[in-house]
């Protein structure tokens, strides 16, 4: 199966996933992708903070970055 990284963009800065998942196509990586974008969302509001300019950015192996994924308020809470 193969393996997604899920790099986080702050602004300029871009925090590294070092471990990924495995999932079987990107699909299943993208929705684990709005998963953390919505978590960060989350995380930002609780803190008053803004979270404009963060995304998550869905990597391949080889670094290949596949999808971007914006952290927005259109969050759902559980």
């Amino acid at each position: 199966m193969p393996r997604y990284y899920f790099h986080i963009r702050d602004g300029w800065d871009l925090i590294l996933d070092e471990e990924g998942m495995e999932f079987p196509n990107l699909f299943h990586a993208e929705v684990e992708g709005h998963a953390s974008a919505n978590d960060l969302a989350i995380a930002a509001l609780h803190e008053g903070r803004s979270h404009a300019a963060h995304a998550v950015e869905v990597t391949d192996e080889a670094g290949k970055v596949l999808s971007r994924i914006k952290v927005e308020r259109n969050f759902l809470v559980a």
